[in-house]
């Protein structure tokens, strides 16, 4: 039944897709959700109350958990408060195993004289049994000191390099990347790469709950992997569907507004500055 959700893209809500799914169906689950934070998604804000937020995540985290295969991956990323909640108030007491993991960023913005930076994001990792598929050899990072005799030991019984920590660097998509669309949250695809070769090998099957700009898909195709994915709000939706019929290029209509600018198009820039974040804001051309 999974075979006709493969490598499709839904205009509907995420949580009612999952539904459809039948149980122990996937081999990972990938959730970037919006943060309740008050971002501006070109035209569209998702914020709500504080506690319907924590149901509705919790919610999302059931269902995917659900469709998940016993020997399947969850990942749930998030900011740690957001994700602290959504831990102790569900995952904790339904999945097997939770790691939590942190990505680590340089920001220029979101300084506060009262307190230290935000620049993290806690990442979740939820498993159903003990026999979840973990890939080392397909993340191992190389080893630093690779003429230390236990190594080079490691080294003549065939391991690649060692595991990587349960940290990791990734710069942010800067606004002037080749990879940045007028989305208004992409997330490095080195770091969507990395999660997704840590728990799959080709042919899985891996749930991108957001397709956002996209880009995971396209990741997923280029590891040989099939997508699931969701995106409700049309301009993205339309983005999606426009790039997986050009083999991912991103047209200057779907990039930021100053880019486009640059490229010869006279449009508006309009800046704004809320939670911290600063982004540019897509005009509706009529």
């Amino acid at each position: 039944m999974i075979e006709k959700y493969r490598n499709k893209v839904f205009n509907e809500d995420v949580i009612t897709v999952l539904k459809r799914i039948p149980d122990n169906s996937l081999d990972m689950v990938y959730g970037d959700p919006d943060y309740n934070v008050g971002i501006n998604y070109a035209g569209k804000n998702y914020t709500q109350k504080w506690s319907d937020y924590i149901d509705w995540y919790i919610e999302l985290t059931k269902e995917s958990l659900r469709v998940l295969k016993p020997t399947g991956s969850l990942f749930m990323m998030n900011y740690p408060k957001q994700n602290a909640h959504m831990r102790v108030k569900f995952l904790d007491d339904n999945a097997y195993d939770v790691q939590d993991y942190v990505w680590i960023y340089n920001t220029n913005v979101g300084h506060s004289p009262r307190r230290f930076t935000t620049a993290h994001r806690s990442i979740l990792h939820a498993t159903k049994s003990k026999d979840n598929k973990f890939y080392k050899d397909n993340v191992a990072v190389p080893y630093q000191n690779p003429t230390d005799k236990r190594i080079q030991g490691r080294i003549a019984a065939g391991h690649l390099g060692r595991m990587p920590y349960s940290w990791f660097y990734f710069d942010l998509v800067k606004n002037v990347s080749k990879d940045k669309t007028f989305h208004s949250c992409q997330i490095p695809l080195k770091l969507v790469e990395m999660l997704i070769k840590s728990c799959t090998q080709e042919g899985d099957d891996v749930f991108i709950l957001f397709a956002g700009s996209g880009s995971e898909l396209f990741t997923c195709k280029d590891l040989k992997r099939n997508y699931i994915s969701c995106e409700l709000h049309p301009d993205y939706y339309k983005m999606i569907i426009d790039r997986l019929e050009n083999n991912g290029k991103i047209k200057d209509e779907f990039r930021l507004d100053f880019i486009q600018q640059k490229n010869g198009q006279t449009l508006p820039i309009e800046l704004n500055l809320f939670s911290g974040q600063y982004e540019a804001q897509r005009h509706n051309k009529g």
